[in-house]
């Protein structure tokens, strides 16, 4: 009896960093969560055709869809409420899980606009009232790259813009606003004729992005990642 306590629980001591090492080595090297725009069935929405960009690029790259309702109309600032939670709990759940995967964020208009909020801090309305961060510091350390596409948080002259919009989008950030530790791996694509991410009138616009900018897109994310 005085042998074998000890040698049970050596036996659960062994076992548990070799679980571990399994579940680390089924981690691909590149990870890529997606949100979807507005009112489209849960799943990627446009931002799949950007992953495929980056799946292509990367083979073995897996992907995962941000959970939240993007939903639109008067349930639209509830929605980007759940879907910040969803962004910070969905990539520090899968950091802990991978700690090596290099990961990289793609945001769809309102899937923009959650992942904006959850790295770079509020204020949003009744979605967000403070301005840090709520993505936890060593979890972000872990992201890459991130690209938005559409993000009704553009406000222009910032450092990480790309395209022809020169105003706002209807949840713009004040002038002047800059990402306080993410800048430097942001990418935002918005041109002047959004109407959501910008003051245009033309909304079939709105979803052209991985179209017109997605090879853009994709060297900086590989910018961003390097080989792996």
């Amino acid at each position: 009896m005085k042998v074998s306590t000890p040698l049970v629980f050596a036996s659960g001591a062994l076992a548990m960093p070799s679980a571990n090492l399994e579940a680390r080595q089924s981690c691909a090297k590149v990870h890529v969560f997606g949100a979807r725009e507005s009112t489209v069935p849960q799943g990627y929405g446009s931002s799949q055709a950007m992953i495929q960009l980056i799946q292509g690029a990367y083979p073995g790259t897996t992907s995962e869809a941000i959970v939240y309702p993007a939903a639109g109309g008067n349930a639209y600032g509830s929605s980007v409420t759940s879907g910040i939670t969803a962004v910070v709990n969905q990539v520090s759940s899968f950091v802990e899980r991978c700690p090596d995967t290099k990961v990289v964020m793609v945001g769809y208009s309102q899937g923009s606009q959650i992942m904006d909020d959850a790295f770079c801090g509020g204020p949003d309305g009744s979605s967000m009232s403070e301005t840090a961060s709520p993505l936890p510091a060593d979890v972000g350390e872990h992201v890459a790259a991130l690209i938005f596409m559409g993000d009704p948080r553009n406000v222009p002259g910032l450092a990480y813009n790309v395209g022809t919009a020169q105003a706002g989008g209807f949840a713009a950030r004040p002038s002047g606003y800059t990402c306080p530790t993410y800048a430097d791996r942001i990418q935002s694509y918005c041109d002047a004729q959004d109407p959501y991410c910008s003051n245009g009138n033309d909304a079939n616009h709105h979803q052209q992005y991985v179209q017109i900018y997605g090879q853009q897109a994709l060297a900086f994310v590989k910018e961003k990642v390097g080989s792996v």
